[in-house]
């Protein structure tokens, strides 16, 4: 990467980093955060200019953000139906995200917030903003709120907390798994707590 970077033009290395952050709202298993870190740690280098990398990283967050949203606004419930009736129905819990669905309407606006800190899961939670019909502005502007604060935290550990691309890129991968970790963790109670309630129910039946 580094290479790659040192031939190219510096209209292209932003560009990129436009689209690099747009992409990983479409396809999240994509490691734009990855690509955010080493243009961060450059920057701190004199490769390139911080302050670009903060805008364009947060634009193309943000455009990846709203166009998954109108996807989940249009198509969503019939991209979920297709889901129920196909293979993968019987795979996927489709009544357990259908109530996920209704939570999701009493409790978005707090997860949208919250999405970008929350890796692996951003895009699904836009999605399902769209589906439960979550206004746009709401959307747009917690979502521009979450993009601000997660780039500046990774930029700025980017950029001063590496003092070599070693220690940056552990601090990144560290984080992911405790992240994950509590994800995991919050689901396990939940998951628990459904199963108890419905005991109890079935019990006093």
């Amino acid at each position: 990467m580094f290479d790659w970077i040192s031939r190219q033009s510096i209209i292209v290395i932003y560009s990129f980093l436009f689209v690099n952050a747009m992409f990983e709202s479409l396809c999240p298993p994509y490691p734009s955060d990855a690509f955010v870190l080493v243009f961060s740690f450059l920057a701190g280098r004199g490769y390139c200019n911080p302050y670009l990398v903060y805008v364009l990283t947060v634009a193309g967050s943000l455009a990846g953000i709203m166009l998954v949203y109108h996807i989940g606004k249009s198509h969503g419930n019939r991209l979920l139906a297709i889901l129920s009736h196909s293979f993968l129905g019987r795979l996927l819990p489709v009544r357990l995200i259908e109530r996920a669905k209704r939570k999701f309407h009493q409790r978005g606006d707090i997860i949208v917030l919250l999405n970008r800190f929350l890796p692996g899961m951003r895009a699904p939670i836009v999605f399902a903003a769209g589906i439960v019909g979550i206004k746009q502005h709401k959307v747009f502007y917690y979502s521009l709120i979450s993009a601000l604060l997660w780039n500046a935290f990774l930029i700025v550990a980017g950029f001063y907390v590496g003092a070599t691309w070693d220690q940056a890129s552990k601090f990144l991968r560290n984080y992911t798994v405790v992240a994950a970790l509590s994800l995991i963790a919050i689901l396990l109670v939940l998951t628990v707590v459904y199963f108890r309630r419905r005991s109890l129910r079935r019990g006093t039946d």
